[in-house]
């Protein structure tokens, strides 16, 4: 037998259905928020005719703003290999792919501690680096 009633998740999936085709697609490493680990949730069904994106970096931003005392925000990198915390930028090594514009910019904003849109303004003409050529690489 059926409650009266609204199951759990009906309002959110009916507000899925009703929300429309967004013009903006979302994508990882699209550059559309400043968070510096754009982390994008995406879970589509095709029997459900139904695809759910969630920007996950800009809720966690604001969850950690309202719990401060719960993040560690490192200004290193720390090697998983050696535990090793490395405080400089890697220049960019990869030999399969160019270097995407969003890992740039944030890239360029650590080396030259220079705020995010700074960077995007200062350098939106000019090109990432590319992809290393293996002959080359020392």
């Amino acid at each position: 037998m059926e409650k009266d009633g609204p199951r759990p998740g009906q309002d959110f999936l009916g507000l899925l259905a009703t929300t429309g085709i967004p013009e903006i697609r979302w994508e990882m490493g699209d550059d559309l928020c400043d968070c510096v680990f754009q982390r994008i949730g995406f879970w589509t069904n095709p029997y459900m005719a139904r695809t759910l994106k969630v920007r996950f970096c800009c809720i966690w931003a604001s969850i950690m703003e309202q719990y401060p005392q719960h993040v560690q925000e490192i200004p290193a990198y720390m090697d998983p290999n050696t535990g090793i915390l490395e405080t400089e930028p890697m220049e960019w090594d990869s030999e399969d792919a160019d270097m995407p514009r969003s890992l740039w910019y944030r890239h360029l904003a650590a080396k030259h501690q220079r705020p995010l849109q700074e960077i995007r303004e200062k350098c939106e003409t000019l090109s990432p680096p590319k992809r290393v050529d293996s002959r080359t690489k020392a």
